[in-house]
């Protein structure tokens, strides 16, 4: 059998290397299929470094969505791709989910499941600034829309249909918000990194703490991740200050592709000099940079779509055996083990 990945996030999105690519190569080293393809939806067409002689890339050009008819462009699209042969379709959240959905009747495709990664209405929503009455209608409006589009894709009753969810807390909300039926539901297990032996872990440790002059027994916290206003960067920063005025020693790793934000940002909390750094480093070295650490720092905003969620970076600091210090706004940290509230 053939397997079908369909995405929406762009082959761009941070998640892809970890998320995507890696749980592809598993699935193939686990001999469950013989050809991947990764239908990839695109703003605009990019190009990449991921190759693998059982494993192809196509990017689409996708169109602007207005609503469903918008969606039937894509699908047209979509189908000039399809095997003849039998096929499993995952597709990646409610936009791609419903262009899988309207293949549940080919007799070609066997399988099909929706990874549910977040909420796309109250992301959308989150993401909004209000202007205007006339914008706030046009919110409402779209708003409304997202979730119409969310209830449809979700409440399909297939026996093809898998609806995969990265946490029991989004499983919880999608059933009680869209009224689904239990069985239906998944949890997702195979883009999970697989923990690196201590071994390896203490090699790296040692290595990039001499590399980067930082004493073998300092205290590491580390923050890989953007500036984005949900992942409460500020609020990183004044607790690692916090920790400095207990340690006079401990030390800051950013990993981050926007340096010079978070250089000002440490600046401005006069941090001194010898006891951060900022760098940005390529997803391939991420786990060699986090095993220096003994922190891993992970904070959120009191939302809805941070306490259903299970962040990638999470699952990287738990990969590396990072005690996860956060503050307690996303379930799937809350009852976990090895983590620490503030």
């Amino acid at each position: 059998m053939n397997l079908i990945f369909i995405l929406y996030d762009s082959i761009e999105n941070s998640v892809f290397a970890g998320q995507i690519w890696q749980a592809a190569l598993k699935l193939l080293t686990q001999n469950k299929y013989q050809k991947i393809l990764v239908i990839s939806f695109e703003i605009k067409l990019i190009t990449h470094n991921y190759i693998h002689p059982d494993i192809e890339i196509v990017q689409i050009k996708r169109t602007k969505y207005f609503g469903k008819i918008s969606l039937f462009f894509n699908l047209l699209n979509l189908t000039k791709y399809l095997p003849k042969t039998n096929y499993h379709l995952i597709a990646r959240g409610p936009l791609a989910g419903f262009l899988a959905n309207q293949l549940i009747k080919n007799l070609n495709c066997q399988k099909i499941t929706i990874q549910v990664r977040g909420l796309l209405a109250e992301e959308y929503l989150y993401n909004q600034t209000q202007i205007d009455i006339f914008k706030r209608i046009f919110i409402k409006i779209r708003y409304r829309q997202l979730f119409k589009l969310e209830q449809a894709v979700y409440k399909q009753a297939h026996k093809k249909l898998t609806i995969e969810c990265v946490s029991p807390a989004l499983k919880k909300y999608l059933i009680k918000t869209f009224k689904l039926k239990k069985q239906n539901f998944s949890l997702a297990q195979n883009d999970l990194p697989a923990k690196i032996k201590p071994g390896l872990l203490n090699l790296w440790r040692y290595n990039l703490r001499k590399q980067l002059n930082i004493c073998q027994n300092t205290t590491v916290y580390c923050y890989a991740g953007s500036n984005h206003k949900w992942q409460c960067c500020e609020e990183t920063v004044i607790f690692f200050k916090s920790k400095l005025q207990q340690d006079q020693n401990a030390f800051l790793l950013i990993l981050t592709k926007q340096i010079n934000w978070f250089e000002n940002l440490i600046q401005e909390k006069q941090i001194p000099r010898s006891n951060y750094c900022v760098i940005s480093i390529e997803h391939a070295q991420i786990y060699q940079y986090l095993a220096l650490a003994d922190y891993g720092l992970i904070f959120r905003q009191n939302h809805i779509i941070n306490w259903i969620s299970r962040p990638t970076k999470a699952l990287e600091y738990d990969c590396v055996g990072l005690k996860i210090i956060h503050n307690n706004t996303i379930n799937w940290l809350a009852n976990k083990k090895k983590t620490a509230r503030i």
